[in-house]
């Protein structure tokens, strides 16, 4: 087959080692370890594709040249194909029978082939089940900003075949050293605002690149001044009870266009829903969910409101936000089967967040960013504690660490600061 020089001309750009053999893979400058990694390395999934999802910008492409560059190093496969989806001659023309070319015109015998942002292809499943079906010795790495152009096209086609990895922005873990906590809560942790001395200006580019480029070219929507109104109404009740009539009615759109474009947020990671937490009690309620932000710095650019905060109204929202995100970044991040609810009664008693795994093993987390004088077991968690009877509970605070028995439940009082001894107790719960 022929290949346009067109094509091998951005490929060589991309991949000068392999015109060059004197040019190694380079090492990722200044990478920072993602816990998944370890997990990702095993030499189980050598011949899995590995898919790595989430929203623009959290470091799926660096993931993906660091495990090509470990793979390389340890000598697991021997060359590697990058091809950048975003690049309209990559996308235009990548075909099975171009890259099967190409691996020939190369030499490459037992190569990684690494498909950045393959949401972009026409049809990137049948793309890679045909890869797949060769039966070669080939490494697929592939990256999507987009839930919903990538699970619609590629997870049916590689059922079986492939694991899938979450990469959100650097959690609690990963990056703890390089920001302040009061940092974090007010401008996020995606890694290009970390080192930034103009986080708000970093922010605002994400956040319109993230209209112009996901919603309106990818998602083919036309109204980028619903989407951001919206966007901005769920930021000002992001933890709240959603109100679909309110929102169609503040939008001038019907309701199900609201729940399709919350969707779409969902599926390119700007917002995720929790459900309610449904035992047998007949007071509960069990339909209307509630909606977080992935990150504290794109729900503050979408309020335009980057207060500190001792001076903020919503702070308490603020830290309920986080805890969420820490909570889900924990989950993803060690390949975790579980679920995060939220519980509430019709009477209004509420617990902020179920980490649920089954009936034996759960944990209720409530967030009360207050300063503590001693230990105080709130009446819709001492409620929650009663009807479910949970072996241990745990209180986010301010400043107090402490614990304190109700009936049969260890409660553990942990400030936010201290945040990693929630995943110690969620380890615990789990593990029984």
């Amino acid at each position: 087959m022929q290949l346009s020089l067109t094509l091998l001309e951005e490929i060589a750009f991309n991949n000068p080692w392999l015109v060059n053999a004197a040019n190694p893979v380079p090492e990722t400058v200044d990478y920072q370890k993602r816990i998944q990694e370890k997990f990702l390395m095993d030499p189980e999934w050598d011949r899995y594709c590995i898919l790595i999802i989430g929203p623009r910008r959290a470091g799926k492409t660096t993931l993906g040249y660091h495990l090509s560059h470990t793979l390389l190093h340890q000598k697991r496969f021997d060359n590697l194909l990058y091809l950048n989806c975003d690049l309209q001659t990559i996308r235009t023309q990548l075909t099975p029978t171009v890259i099967i070319a190409l691996l020939k015109y190369y030499h490459l015998q037992k190569p990684i082939l690494f498909i950045d942002e393959a949401q972009r292809l026409e049809n990137p499943g049948l793309l890679l089940k045909a890869l797949i079906d060769l039966h070669q010795p080939i490494k697929l790495i592939v990256s999507g900003s987009s839930q919903l152009e990538m699970k619609s096209k590629i997870s049916e086609s590689m059922a079986g075949r492939a694991i899938e990895s979450l990469v959100l922005p650097p959690s609690w873990f990963e990056f703890q050293n390089l920001m302040s906590l009061n940092e974090k809560l007010i401008f996020g942790c995606y890694p290009s605002i970390i080192k930034s001395q103009h986080k708000e200006f970093v922010l605002g580019e994400l956040y319109k690149q993230y209209i112009e480029k996901d919603i309106v070219e990818i998602l083919k929507i036309d109204k980028p001044h619903v989407i951001e109104k919206l966007i901005t109404l769920i930021a000002h009740s992001s933890g709240q009870l959603v109100n679909y009539q309110t929102l169609a009615n503040d939008c001038q759109i019907s309701i199900p266009t609201v729940q399709s474009y919350l969707d779409k947020f969902e599926k390119t990671f700007v917002i995720a829903k929790i459900t309610p937490f449904v035992g047998n009690k007949r007071t509960e309620i069990t339909q209307n969910p509630k909606y977080y932000f992935i990150d504290n710095g794109f729900r503050h650019y979408a309020l335009r409101n980057f207060t500190a905060l001792d001076y903020r109204a919503d702070l308490g929202a603020l830290v309920e936000n986080f805890v969420f995100q820490e909570l889900l970044k924990f989950k993803t991040q060690h390949f975790l089967d579980l679920t995060l609810y939220f519980w509430r009664t019709k009477a209004k008693a509420e617990v902020d967040f179920i980490v649920y795994k089954n009936e034996d093993c759960f944990l209720p987390v409530e967030v009360k960013y207050a300063n503590f004088k001693r230990p105080a077991i709130t009446k819709s968690f001492r409620s929650f504690l009663q009807a479910y009877q949970p072996k241990r509970g745990v209180i986010i605070t301010r400043d107090l660490l402490a614990q304190e028995t109700f009936e049969n439940t260890l409660v553990h009082f942990i400030p936010l600061e201290l945040l990693e001894k929630l995943f110690i107790e969620i380890n615990m719960v789990m593990s029984v």
